[in-house]
Parts: structure tokens; sequence; C-alpha cells
């Protein structure tokens, strides 16, 4: 610079100093905005690049508890966190009724997980990733494979065939050598017929030590209840893990076209029964474990239709689309006690439940009560709402009800359930139109003389408001608790 501007500069600055002094503020702010702005683009492109970071799409689903913020998620420096039952997630939450309209696309991966191969008698490790490839594209992901197409086993995941669905999620399950003594495992059914309103309760059960028993508890209206019980060995191989196909004595039940079939050939009792799932109402399998207290539960049919007949000593019972409802259970249930309901209509389904411990009261939750919700998602296909915390969950207008050994069982005439999430509230009225007693089995296997264990029947108003949107349905329903006695 000469000294021509060097001069006028100066005189510049000396004739209007803090107009000087304003401009060169503002011109370094603006500097200091642009050096940051910069840096932070820098930044997001560098985490963009991070094989270790979840890339793709506008939200990440990450596991309760884990922040984002500090740690770097299905990478190998992970810690291997998943979320179970992604299927159940991808189409029936983020794609569901609920979410659908919201959520253009949504595409489960694994990235950089630890693996070894085994090839012959050399173990070799390596790094894996994995994506169903037109969810991937979808999502603008990282594609697990580039270039990849569908598998078959990629459809089905995406559009799972009947058969094959029932049979994955409703297999039965292995005990340890530890859990064998204490371990159960039952297929559960339970019908209601609407021209007779004759209902009942079908049982398979299987002990971890070979012994099973097929249950059937039969109410005829008007009449006293009629309990079946058949005993029954149960060898390794009548019990499969890979299927829906169980075998215990003179029972079977496997999944045939779509649906479940119950057999059961027995002189005390002789079924063959036909169970439709409505599609779109099911849970899927979970597992918790507290303490020595291992619990599973799953519902492949939370509403459907049971077609067949059913022959006892007290007559046949012959059933046409009788409402039905079929869940699994297994793990060492021996002791526990438990809070549940079920019901359903053509306008949504409902189901909740909590799970205690045994020896320490009904205070000692072990599976935190919730209720789950269904509602139409189109007039051919059902889809998952929410899960809510159940806030409150009373019983009013006890009354004496069935006789059990004598003496007779007081019984709730109502039950009132509050459920809340967020700002999305479900509140349920059960009014109890009939109810069964028993003897509940104690943590050492002999009944519990204290308890009785009461399975009701009920009509269900579920009401509530979702999204800021009211609804409400009238559906019929079964319930079970536990009361002193």
């Amino acid at each position: 610079m000469t000294r021509v501007p060097w001069l006028l500069a100066w005189r510049s600055l000396a004739d209007r100093p803090w107009r000087a002094a304003l401009l060169l503020l503002g011109y370094g702010m603006g500097v200091a905005v642009m050096i940051s702005l910069l840096s932070v683009g820098e930044a997001l492109l560098a985490q963009a690049r991070d094989p270790n970071l979840a890339a793709g799409g506008d939200l990440v689903l990450l596991p309760a508890g884990v922040d984002p913020a500090v740690l770097k998620v299905n990478g190998v420096t992970g810690l291997y966190f998943s979320i179970p039952n992604a299927a159940f997630v991808t189409r029936e939450v983020l794609l569901g009724p609920r979410f659908g309209a919201a959520v253009a696309s949504a595409a489960p991966e694994m990235r950089d997980r630890q693996i070894y191969v085994r090839v012959r008698a050399r173990v070799a490790p390596a790094v894996a990733s994995a994506g169903v490839p037109s969810l991937d594209r979808a999502a603008g992901a990282h594609e697990g494979v580039p270039g990849a197409s569908d598998t078959r086993a990629d459809r089905a995941w995406l559009n799972p065939v009947s058969t094959a669905f029932y049979d994955r999620i409703d297999g039965f399950h292995e005990p340890t050598a530890a859990e064998r003594a204490t371990w159960a495992e039952w297929d559960y059914l339970t019908f209601l017929d609407p021209a007779s309103r004759t209902y009942g309760y079908l049982t398979l059960f299987a002990g971890g030590t070979g012994r099973g028993a097929i249950v059937l508890r039969l109410r005829r209206p008007g009449q006293p209840v009629e309990d079946v019980v058949v005993a029954a060995a149960v060898r390794p191989r009548d019990l499969a893990t890979a299927t829906a196909a169980q075998r215990i004595g003179p029972a079977r039940v496997w999944v045939s076209s779509g649906g479940y079939r119950i057999v059961v050939r027995d002189p005390r009792l002789d079924a063959d029964l036909t169970l439709t799932p409505v599609p779109g109402l099911y849970l899927p399998p979970a597992e918790t474990e507290e303490s020595a207290l291992r619990s599973g539960y799953v519902v492949p049919v939370l509403r459907g239709w049971l077609t067949g007949t059913i022959a006892t000593r007290g007559g046949v019972l012959r059933l046409t689309r009788a409402e039905a409802y079929h869940d699994h259970n297994w793990g060492t249930w021996r002791g526990v006690t438990w809070e549940w309901g079920e019901a359903s209509a053509g306008t949504g389904a409902m189901l909740y439940g909590a799970l205690h411990a045994p020896e320490e009261g009904l205070a000692a939750a072990v599976r935190p009560a919730a209720l789950f919700l269904w509602a139409p998602e189109t007039a051919a296909a059902n889809g998952f709402v929410g899960v809510f915390e159940v806030k409150r969950l009373a019983y009013h207008g006890w009354h004496a009800g069935p006789v059990m050994r004598g003496r007779h069982v007081r019984v709730p005439g109502e039950i009132d359930l509050d459920a809340a999430s967020g700002s999305d509230r479900v509140h349920v009225r059960a009014r109890v139109w009939d109810a069964l007693a028993s003897s509940p089995l104690g943590a050492s296997g002999g009944a519990v003389r204290e308890r009785a264990f009461l399975q009701l029947r009920t009509v269900d108003d579920v009401s509530g408001t979702i999204d800021g949107r009211p609804f409400a349905w009238t559906g019929e329903g079964a319930s079970e608790t536990y009361v002193a006695w």
C-alpha cells in the first residue's frame, strides 16, 4: 500500500473513531461466525464418514438408556447393543397405523459386527454388516451389502407367510439344567361361543422334568364348571423349538394353512379344533430375567376364530367361529402370580399384564404393569398403536363367587384400569359377568391354600385419547388375578 491510501485510512479512523471501531467489530464477528460454521460442517462431514456411526435416515432408534451423544452405535465400539423384535418395530410400529403416514421408510441394519467364521478346523475373526437391501435404499441408509437385492428370506421378513410366521414366533424353548426342576411351558387357548355363551380354557402344559398335561376348563351356562385333566409324559422329541408343532401325550398342535390345528384324542377329552387368527393382532416374543426367575411370553393370536368340536363326558360342544385368544408362556414360573387381561372387538384390541415374583407378595413386580393397544389400520388389517404404563388397576364390587373347597371365593364385579404414555390416555372398564376359581401352585409345587386364582369373563369398555383424537369401543374379554382366601 502506498503512502496516500495509508494516510486516507488513518485520517478516516481518527476523524470518526467510534464508527470505525463499530465497523471493525462487526467485520470481526462475521469472520468468527463463518469460521464456526465451517468447523461445524467439517465435524458433520467427519461423522458422516465415521464407520462406527449408524448412518442414514432422519431418525435413529437406540436401546433405552443409550445416549447417542457419548456412544457410537452399531459398530465394533457399540458394545453390540441391539433392538429386539426389529421386524415388529419396523412393520407394526414405524410403518404401522399410528406412524405410517409420517414415516416414509424404515430400515433395520447391523454395522461392522464382530463374528467368527469356521472353515473346516480353522476359526477366523471377521466383520459383518447386514440389512434389507430394498429398505436400505428407500431410507437412504448405508447398504449392508452394496448392490444386493432382496432374498427370499428378506421378502418373508417384509411380508411373512402365515405358516412360517407363526412357526417362527411360537416355538418352545430348551431350559438349562439348573432350570429344569422349576421349568414350565404351555400353549394357552381361551374361547367364547357368542351363541350359547359357553366359554372355556384349554392348556397344553409341559414341565422341564418330562411331565405334561392337557387341562380343559369348560363352563356351559347354568352348569358347574367341567374340569378335565389328562396327565401325559413329554418325550424329548415331542417338543419343537423351531416350529409351533408340539405333542403332549394325546394332544397335538401345529400350524397349517395360515392357522392352528389342535387335536386331542383321549376317552376323557376328544377335540378337533381350527384356530384362524385375525391378521395384525399379535405380540412378539419377549423374555425377562430377574434373579433366578426367567419369564417369556408371546401372543400369536390376540383375536381369532375357533371352529370344531370338543367332546367330554358332559357332552359335545360344537363351535363355529367362536371368539378365541392364544398365547404361549415359558420360564421358571412356579409360584409366580400375575395380573392379566385381554379384550377385543372389530374396532380394536387391548392386552394388559404384570408379573410378580414368588414368595415376595404382589408388590414385587418382575414385569411392570403395561397395556398394549391395537386399532384397525384398514378394513382388512389391524395394527399396533402403542404400549402404555398402567397407572392404576383397581377391583370393585366384591361379592361372594364360586365355591372352592367348601367356601365361597370373593370375586370383583368390575375392574378399572388407567394407562398413559406422554399425553396419550387409555381407560378400561371391565364388567365381570362370570368367574372361576382354583388353587394356584406355590414355589414348592403344592397348592397354595391361602390364595385363589380367578379367571374372569368380562365385557370391556375401552376408551381414551391417542394423538389428541378420542376413541372408544366395547368388546368381550377375559382377566386373571389372585385373591386372598
